[in-house]
């Protein structure tokens, strides 16, 4: 149960970074120059490929999770 209870958590603070993202990109385009705004751009790429990454991980333990206790 609490597995479930962090994961909707962790779900949620998920949901709100793409919020943010939309948020960042909005900002890089209207404050930078068009090469430094897509510098921003490439570091922030880089980081949501992480978080892609992290969701395919934890995507794996649960289906870990429910073949050992369901």
């Amino acid at each position: 149960m609490d597995y479930y209870m962090r994961l909707t958590t962790f779900h949620a603070q998920f949901r709100a970074i793409g919020t943010n993202y939309n948020q960042v990109t909005k900002a890089l385009k209207a404050t930078f120059t068009e090469k430094k705004a897509l510098a921003f751009l490439y570091k922030l790429e880089k980081e949501t490929r992480e978080l892609v990454n992290l969701q395919h991980k934890i995507i794996a333990l649960t289906e870990e999770f429910k073949a050992k206790f369901f």
